[in-house]
């Protein structure tokens, strides 16, 4: 197979480094030209165009989309709509829409292009050393593929369902989780730093409970690292941004009549983040005031 990646920055990036270390030549593309100064390897040929993939038609591709969601996922697929021949293949692990993904699959089914969605976790750092990978696609799914796939996850990490957009929708469950466990690691760490009744080193106490407790996870091993390293963690703001994959998952947990609290409120308290001032506590200091006479200091 000819494999080539679209979108070099981190997670592509460190996924064709993994590549390359286990020996496979690739090809790979960025809209940022200066990439290519960032990262040499002899077994990786950088393209000056996607068009540059019409000039591969000996051999089955196998493209790599390491793109954003939205625009220029969909952008991109179009283009390769019109490059890649059939029995080509195309992975996409951007953290895209399952409904999206599933309008994908058909539109490239019908060229007879195999498109798959791939939910991909670990980070950075996963992309490089191994990762966790969910993917969606059709039943009749070459080996190989699976293989190559696999080659790039932890022991276990790698998992093949066999229905077109399932990895994206696992990915946007996935993600969901991710927030709601974020939410509840913050709120109590937040409580140990306001109280005043013990002195603890934050830094002292995730390292310990990163080591055989029960709430032992990557996100804890994050946190931890990050507090060796700046125990008021100044560098970062008080805003929390949300990405979409949480809101997609309420809104299909509200159809599916599946109740998900513990998620919602996390993602609503990302988004009162963005405020620098909520009108809504303004509100409710007024009534406050008018009622009772109560003055906000």
């Amino acid at each position: 197979m000819e494999i080539t990646i679209i979108g070099l920055g981190k997670m592509g990036l460190s996924l064709a480094k993994q590549l390359n270390k286990q020996g496979q030549a690739i090809n790979g593309f960025d809209v940022n030209p200066l990439i290519a100064g960032v990262y040499m390897d002899e077994r990786l040929n950088y393209l000056k165009s996607i068009s540059d993939l019409k000039s591969f038609q000996e051999t089955k591709n196998l493209v790599f989309l390491v793109l954003p969601a939205g625009q220029p996922t969909k952008a991109t697929i179009k283009e390769l709509s019109s490059l890649l021949k059939k029995d080509d293949m195309i992975i996409d692990f951007s953290n895209s829409f399952y409904k999206d993904s599933i309008q994908n699959f058909e539109a490239l089914a019908d060229l007879g292009i195999k498109y798959y969605d791939c939910g991909l976790s670990g980070g950075v750092e996963g992309a490089m050393y191994g990762a966790c990978m969910m993917l969606g696609g059709p039943a009749d799914t070459d080996e190989s593929l699976l293989a190559l796939l696999e080659s790039l996850c932890v022991p276990g990490g790698f998992e093949f369902y066999p229905q077109p957009s399932s990895g994206h929708y696992l990915k946007m469950v996935h993600n969901g989780i991710e927030y709601g466990m974020m939410q509840a690691i913050a709120e109590g760490l937040e409580l140990l730093k306001e109280q005043s009744q013990f002195d603890f080193d934050l830094s002292k106490v995730t390292r310990n409970w990163s080591n055989g407790s029960i709430i032992e996870s990557a996100l804890l091993s994050n946190i931890h690292e990050e507090l060796v390293a700046d125990v008021e963690l100044s560098q970062f703001g008080h805003k929390v941004h949300a990405s979409g994959e949480a809101k997609w998952m309420i809104s299909e947990a509200l159809q599916e009549e599946v109740p998900t609290p513990v998620i919602s409120l996390s993602l609503m308290q990302r988004n009162a983040s963005l405020r620098d001032v909520a009108f809504s506590n303004q509100v409710i200091s007024a009534m406050r005031y008018n009622f009772g006479g109560h003055k906000e200091y």
